[in-house]
């Protein structure tokens, strides 16, 4: 069957629409990605987060270097060893850059570090040096890590440790330690970074507290950017506000990471039990965090499609700065571990205004978004203590609120540590 000149144009021409269509798509996603990192920059949230890890991370890497040098001190100096190149890596690996170093941890990846620079050293003798032999080291420490130890960074340094050694045999002049020797330096760096992981443990709750705090802050200076884009009708502060709370995701996983990290090492050593009551809080806060986000996010989106509609609000705006000066004091709290006395207040005091006969609110637009801020009360009154059931109390005419997305949630209790009666 023959197919007709102006059919044969029809489906070139639907064809050639359909390739515009998908460039065109494409270029919208690769600008709303430059468009968000942009914004990223322009609210200070990047640069921001970057100054927290390096604060954050400061103190173990000078620990860590500390580490280093006494373990190249020790094997160079004390025992003679002109190059001892693995006695520094292995300390730098075992205590890396972070705060929570649990000593079976620190001795895990030392005795992985060490079993790979003995099990390459026994290839080097045995067979000489070539790529055969490289692949044959990495894949019995591999599997020689998985034999011993289920955690992963065991088996990455078994293996790793293994193909170095074996590599530096291909080198003309191999001059980086020799024989026994490298397995030496390994457990000396891995030695030494034990030593130092349980004679300086620090503190394990001032860093997730600090990530919380952080968090917290930010935000509300989401929030703060949400009321002036209401207040204003400015569109683009409101989507200055949508990225910053992409943001606010990302600083929520990394406060997340850090505080199951805490959790772990308190639940596997009996002497630190006695924090639980402050890790379950901090993971509590955590989980309240995520919950405000999302609701955080519905208010943007609706408030978005009203200014577009409607213009300025500014009774809604004024209520959304007042949740930002109350997540401000909750974060202090937080930071100073403290009773979220003034954070409670505020969100008390929000939520007494987050009524329709209150703030005259007529229009059914704007009655959505008191409705998604009256929710953001609920959030803030339990993120200083409450149960949901004890929030609510503080909300006029609960009883016909139409709630957020977190409503019929079950299991809300309130904290242990700052519980309704503890504040009074």
């Amino acid at each position: 069957m023959r197919v007709s000149e102006p059919d044969r144009e029809h489906s070139a021409r639907q064809r050639v629409s359909a390739l515009a269509a998908n460039v065109s798509s494409l270029a919208e996603d690769a600008w709303n990605g430059l468009d968000f990192r942009r914004r990223l920059v322009l609210t200070g949230l990047a640069l921001r987060q970057g100054l927290r890890r390096v604060r954050g991370s400061l103190v173990p890497i000078l620990t860590a270097t500390l580490a280093a040098w006494l373990a190249f001190t020790i094997t160079h100096d004390w025992l003679g060893h002109p190059t001892p190149f693995f006695a520094p890596v292995a300390a730098w690996i075992c205590l890396g850059f972070t705060y929570n170093r649990v000593p079976r941890k620190v001795a895990e990846i030392g005795a992985g570090a060490a079993i790979g620079v003995g099990i390459g050293e026994l290839i080097l003798y045995g067979f000489g040096a070539g790529a055969w032999q490289l692949a044959t080291g990495l894949l019995i420490g591999g599997l020689m890590g998985r034999l011993l130890d289920r955690g992963d960074l065991f088996t990455i340094q078994c293996g790793v440790n293994a193909m170095i050694v074996v590599g530096m045999g291909t080198m003309p002049t191999n001059e980086v330690g020799a024989g026994p020797s490298r397995v030496l330096d390994a457990l000396v760096g891995a030695g030494v970074a034990l030593l130092l992981s349980v004679l300086l443990p620090g503190d394990l709750l001032v860093r997730p507290r600090r990530y919380v705090s952080h968090l917290l802050t930010e935000l509300a200076t989401a929030f703060a950017m949400l009321g002036e884009g209401l207040r204003c009708g400015d569109r683009e502060r409101l989507r200055d506000a949508h990225a910053q709370l992409r943001g606010v995701q990302r600083v929520l996983e990394d406060a997340e990471k850090v505080w199951q990290s805490t959790a772990d090492i308190v639940a596997l050593n009996p002497a630190m039990w006695r924090h639980r009551p402050q890790v379950d809080e901090l993971g509590r806060q955590l989980r309240l965090c995520t919950r405000a986000l999302h609701t955080t996010e519905m208010l943007l989106r609706q408030s978005r499609g009203v200014v577009d509609e409607r213009g300025p609000l500014p009774i809604i705006g004024r209520l959304t700065d007042e949740a930002a000066a109350a997540l401000h004091a909750m974060s202090g709290s937080v930071r100073q571990w403290h009773a979220p006395r003034r954070a409670r207040t505020l969100a008390i005091e929000l939520a007494a205004q987050c009524a329709p006969g209150v703030v005259n609110v007529t229009d059914w637009r704007r009655s959505v978004l008191l409705s998604v801020m009256r929710s953001v009360a609920i959030d803030l009154l339990q993120l200083t203590g409450l149960s949901r059931a004890q929030a609510r109390t503080y909300l006029p005419d609960a009883e016909g609120d139409i709630g957020g997305p977190d409503a019929a949630l079950t299991g809300d209790e309130g904290s242990v540590v700052w519980g309704a009666d503890d504040l009074r």
